[in-house]
């Protein structure tokens, strides 16, 4: 009987069982999932796992597992639990209240390096969340020996916090500040306090009645502040693009994420608005992910 109790806390039996359960939640990749959630724990790496499948958690380990399976059961997200995730190869701390970076993101990244010019410029990170796209376009930046002004902005106390700390991680001279898209970023006679080469946003732009049909990992637990987009979902581009147009330099590049079905209005927003050459790119499911254009001028 001892022998039994024991082989209920082995590191192999607690993988099938929790992989199990999630799997009955509803949650891809459960195998995975448990895994992270038995390093977390555990402290010990996927290769340790396979290693000591037949090595039993101690009590208190056995507790915080069950527990947290059971939390990402509900479909409570596995980044806010684990506190972090990954962008672009670097570690980045997720919270509550701030949206989750997501690997798509990325193009937005990859679009603004590449069309970066080999000097010093200033780029704004518009609706920053986590700070990711302004800290990693930054760090990559700055290892090209390029010191870029980086300002990152967002509207939400916990964003701004997270974006901080998240800076101070990766020892990135980030200028981070509170707005509502670019109120502050003018001066008393409501001109821009600087004019910018490059604009990145990730908006919100979920329509506000797809909100309901997300991923309830989503739906329930990020937050709606960084996902709707009111009623067509292009609230937020139609307000960048108008004002972007006092922010860029001549020749300067506006950047977004778009959702997989938002390509053409996006486009048509930005040529109304004078925007040139405006291009797209797609993300690694061949979804369009991401629009940019030229400042005219």
């Amino acid at each position: 009987m001892e022998n039994s109790s024991r082989s209920h806390k082995s590191i192999g039996y607690l993988l099938k069982k929790y992989s199990g359960v999630l799997e009955t939640a509803g949650i891809d990749n459960s195998m995975a999932e448990v895994r992270f959630l038995m390093w977390y724990v555990t402290g010990k790496d996927l290769g340790q796992l396979y290693t000591e499948l037949d090595k039993e958690l101690n009590d208190i380990e056995a507790m915080k597992l069950k527990k947290l399976v059971m939390k990402r059961a509900t479909h409570y997200p596995l980044q806010y639990i684990l506190g972090d995730t990954y962008f672009m190869d670097m570690r980045f701390l997720c919270r509550e209240n701030v949206l989750i970076p997501r690997s798509d993101t990325e193009n937005a990244v990859m679009c603004a390096l590449d069309h970066a010019p080999e000097k010093t410029i200033s780029v704004l990170d518009m609706c920053t969340g986590s700070g990711c796209i302004g800290i990693s376009y930054y760090v990559n930046r700055y290892r090209d020996g390029y010191d870029d002004y980086v300002t990152m902005v967002d509207i939400s106390d916990h964003a701004i916090e997270l974006a901080r700390d998240n800076a101070k991680l990766h020892n990135a001279d980030v200028n981070i500040v509170k707005s509502n898209l670019f109120e502050e970023l003018k001066d008393e006679a409501g001109e821009p306090l600087r004019r910018y080469d490059i604009i990145i946003c990730n908006p919100p732009y979920i329509k506000t009645n797809d909100i309901n049909y997300l991923m309830k990992d989503v739906r329930d637990y990020e937050p709606r502040l960084a996902l709707d987009g009111t009623r067509d979902g292009l609230y937020f581009y139609r307000r960048v693009t108008e004002e972007a147009l006092d922010f860029l330099k001549p020749g300067g590049y506006l950047i977004y994420e778009i959702g997989y079905d938002q390509y053409m209005d996006v486009f048509t927003i930005m040529r109304n608005a004078g925007f040139k050459r405006i291009k797209k790119m797609m993300d690694m499911d061949g979804n369009d992910r991401v629009v940019f254009g030229l400042m005219p001028g």
